[in-house]
């Protein structure tokens, strides 16, 4: 599990009825539903996420390219 090939895969459960209109729902999906995260990323992610101090939305957006699928 800690070499980068095994990096776990984060996707969103976020459905279109979780969301006030359209545009919202594009906005939370506006850089896709999903990424990879290394090992010793995991953590911070599900921390993040848990306390709201980071919405999924934030962590795809800041993954651009070519390292758009793995946050590290």
């Amino acid at each position: 599990m800690q070499a980068e090939s095994h990096a776990l895969l984060a996707v969103t459960t976020l459905t279109r009825e979780e969301c006030v209109d359209d545009e919202d729902c594009e906005q939370l999906t506006e850089f896709g539903g999903e990424f990879r995260a290394v090992l010793a990323g995991v953590h911070d992610v599900h921390a993040n996420l848990s306390i709201g101090n980071l919405g999924f939305e934030e962590y795809t957006a800041c993954l651009t390219p070519p390292a758009r699928e793995r946050l590290r």
